[in-house]
């Protein structure tokens, strides 16, 4: 057991990193952003196309942040010019959408085949209970941390995160006020599209890394969120860890491995009950 734990730190760390971001943009712009892990595949296929043409692998990987970042920064354009008063299930469709999008214009672009990508983070760190510890799993645990804690940061103790705030709760009076919305919240869409396409670029040489199954690192991170109420960002950090042990500790297991991929959709579902579980409660009696 011990050794399917040690081996779910990398999932763990992509998890939590996802989660995070999901959380931080949620709080920042008001915004469900189901699309997030999506712009972070187009980093990663950019970079592998570059790669593949020559370039070095650090600048292919840093124009693949950058391709990260706009893609995020025209889903953000989209979302504050057309759907800025909208509620948050109406923004939240909208990332759906956007997502689906992204999907099928990479497929159109890069193709269906996988890529095999250029793994810098291979080396080890440590052996623990016969499992090798990568530079990898301790990058997207770093990560993690640096974007939850960045993110609390700027939130509570700067001006910045105050206006972010009061942008994400109050769009319009803040418009009529003077502060300047849409160039901030582009903003923070691009760089959580950079910060996705960094997060993918770590754990795609070690995970199935065709467009769709990278893409679908969203769930996993939407059930991290939600154990965090998509306000906490300790509780992402922790329900992201916690998930992807879970995860290594079933890979471990014949007879439940098949099923592993099902732990991140339970996870959700649990907790929408659990959250309802008062309205429902309530009418029952």
């Amino acid at each position: 057991m011990f050794q399917g734990l040690v081996s779910g730190l990398a999932a763990g760390g992509t998890f939590a990193a996802l989660g995070l971001l999901l959380t931080a943009m949620y709080r920042l712009t008001a915004t469900v952003n189901l699309a997030v892990a999506a712009t972070g595949v187009a980093g990663v296929y950019v970079m592998a196309a570059l790669a593949g043409t020559g370039w070095p692998y650090w600048a292919a990987a840093l124009a693949g942040v950058a391709a990260g970042a706009l893609v995020s920064a025209l889903c953000g354009f989209v979302m504050t010019r057309w759907f800025a008063e909208s509620g948050p299930q109406t923004r939240t469709a909208v990332s759906i959408a956007q997502l689906i999008g992204i999907i099928a214009l990479a497929y159109i672009a890069f193709g269906d085949e996988p890529r095999v990508l250029p793994n810098p983070a291979a080396g080890r760190v440590a052996t623990l209970a016969g499992v090798v510890v990568t530079q990898g799993a301790v990058v997207l645990l770093a990560l993690a941390v640096v974007i939850g804690a960045g993110t609390s940061l700027v939130l509570t103790r700067t001006p910045l995160g105050l206006r972010l705030r009061a942008m994400a709760e109050r769009p319009v009076t803040t418009e009529l006020l003077g502060i300047g919305t849409r160039a901030l919240t582009v903003t923070v869409w691009a760089l959580a599209g950079a910060l996705s396409s960094l997060v993918l670029l770590v754990v795609a040489p070690v995970r199935s890394s065709d467009i769709l199954s990278l893409s679908m690192l969203i769930v996993p991170a939407c059930a991290a969120a939600l154990l965090g109420g998509l306000r906490l960002l300790a509780g992402a950090l922790a329900g992201g860890l916690a998930l992807g042990l879970l995860e290594g500790v079933l890979a471990g297991s014949a007879v439940v491995q098949q099923y592993r991929d099902v732990v991140p959709f339970a996870a959700i579902l649990l907790i929408l009950v659990w959250s309802r579980r008062r309205e429902v409660w309530d009418a029952s009696r």
